[in-house]
């Protein structure tokens, strides 16, 4: 995959037939890894044919895994695909990824691969069990209920750790923290940081999903604290 990077891919707009040898054999390439795929409305313009290919999951998978360079726009147009529908869009707006600042979208970035990590640690979690059990390659319903379980746990605590980390990133102690840090910037530049920051906190804040994420992490964190002031006393 080295000669081939889905990350000069990811702009897929529609292409038009014939091909250049170069972009033919490159789209090709991702096509055999299966991360890019053909899709069916073909349409025809006084150009050409047209044919527009999108990223698989395996493609986006790819991707956040490896946290490759990518744009906000391509989570929103990716919205509706498993992974982005498992692992973001429950928990955050559209509108918000869409506007997202370069400092939440480094923690969204982080996130994502993060929860691909652990999906990749359980993949291959459930390839040593069957290689150390060879009579026993198939995994029957209740192991694969299981490691589904341990793999959703997993996931849940990935989206816990980021709405915490997201709600004291955008504390007004930690936006002036950063702001006043940047020793490179002037006056003004602080003055705008601060503003950009502040407007995506208040965008966050009007995010109806993220606001009921965090409003379970607050319970769970409530509860958890309490448990163990009782065990103190």
């Amino acid at each position: 995959m080295n000669a081939y990077q889905p990350a000069s891919y990811l702009r897929f707009r529609r292409h038009r037939e014939p091909y250049n040898k170069d972009e033919k054999d490159a789209i090709n390439r991702l096509r055999e890894f299966n991360l890019v795929e053909e899709v069916q409305d073909k349409r025809k313009s006084f150009l050409g044919r047209e044919i527009l290919y999108v990223l698989t999951a395996y493609g986006l998978f790819y991707i956040f895994s490896n946290q490759l360079s990518y744009p906000p726009q391509l989570l929103a147009r990716y919205q509706h695909n498993i992974i982005l529908n498992t692992l973001l869009t429950p928990y955050f707006e559209v509108n918000t990824i869409e506007r997202s600042t370069a400092r939440f979208y480094s923690a969204i970035t982080q996130y994502l691969r993060e929860c691909c990590g652990a999906t990749l640690h359980r993949i291959d979690t459930i390839k040593k069990f069957t290689t150390v059990n060879p009579t026993n390659m198939n995994l029957n319903d209740e192991d694969l209920k299981r490691h589904s379980k341990i793999l959703e746990s997993d996931l849940q605590s990935h989206v816990k750790v980021i709405a915490f980390k997201l709600a004291i990133m955008y504390s007004e102690s930690n936006i002036l923290e950063v702001v006043n840090s940047d020793v490179a910037a002037d006056d003004n530049a602080r003055v705008a940081m601060y503003e950009l920051e502040s407007t995506m906190k208040r965008i966050l804040s009007k995010d109806k999903k993220f606001m009921q994420l965090l409003k379970v992490v607050q319970v769970d964190f409530e509860y958890g604290y309490n448990e163990l002031k009782k065990l103190k006393e």
